[in-house]
C-alpha cells in the first residue's frame, strides 16, 4: 500500500475518531461559589467602578482536560441592573482538569454610581441578590482542541453590603 494511501487512511481514522469524541462531550457543571469585591478600577474612557468577581466552581466530568476560553453574558444586581460580562482569560482560556472541580474567577466591574444606589436601596439587607445568565465557550482536549460554543450558564447568588461599602472608601 502506497504511503500516500496510508497517509489518507490515517488521516480519515483521525478525523473520524475526533468527530465521533466530539459528539459525546460532557457539559462542565458550574456552580456560583460566591462573588467578592476585589477592588476599585479607574479605566479610559473615564470611569470608575467597583470590581465584583464571581468565584465559579466548574466540574469537568470528562475523561479529557476542558478549557474555557471565553464567558459572556449578563450579571442582574438586586433583581434590576443589568450589567454586561465579557471574560476571556487570554492565551488558551483556563484548563479544567479531567474528573476536577477547577475554581474560576470571573470579574464585572459595577460603576459606582450603581454601587452607591445598590447600598442606598438594599439598605436593610445584608447582601445584594444577583444572577449570571450567559454562555461559555470551551475548548475539549488538549491534544485535539475541539471548540464547541454557548454552554449554558444560569446561576444566582449574593455579594455583602459591606465588601461593597469598603471599595467605595478606598479600602
Amino acid at each position: 500500500m502506497p504511503r500516500r494511501t496510508v497517509r489518507a487512511a490515517f488521516c480519515f481514522l483521525l478525523l473520524l475518531f475526533a468527530a465521533l469524541t466530539a459528539g459525546c462531550v460532557s457539559k462542565p457543571t458550574m456552580r456560583l461559589n460566591r462573588a467578592e469585591i476585589s477592588g476599585f478600577r479607574v479605566a479610559f474612557p473615564p470611569s470608575v467602578g467597583v470590581v465584583m468577581t464571581m468565584v465559579v466552581d466548574v466540574y469537568n466530568p470528562n475523561s479529557y482536560d476542558v478549557a474555557i476560553r471565553a464567558m459572556r453574558g449578563q450579571v442582574v444586581l438586586a433583581d434590576r441592573y443589568t450589567l454586561p460580562i465579557d471574560f476571556r482569560p487570554g492565551g488558551e482560556g483556563v484548563w479544567l482538569a479531567s474528573k476536577q472541580t477547577t475554581t474560576v474567577r470571573v470579574p464585572v466591574t459595577v460603576p459606582v454610581d450603581l454601587a452607591l444606589q445598590l447600598l442606598r436601596e438594599t439598605y436593610t439587607q445584608p447582601t445584594v441578590p444577583f444572577r449570571v445568565i450567559g454562555k461559555a465557550d470551551v475548548t475539549a482536549s488538549r491534544t485535539f482542541r475541539f471548540e464547541a460554543d454557548d454552554y449554558s450558564v444560569d446561576e444566582t447568588g449574593s455579594v455583602s453590603r459591606q465588601q461593597i461599602e469598603i471599595a467605595l472608601r478606598g479600602g
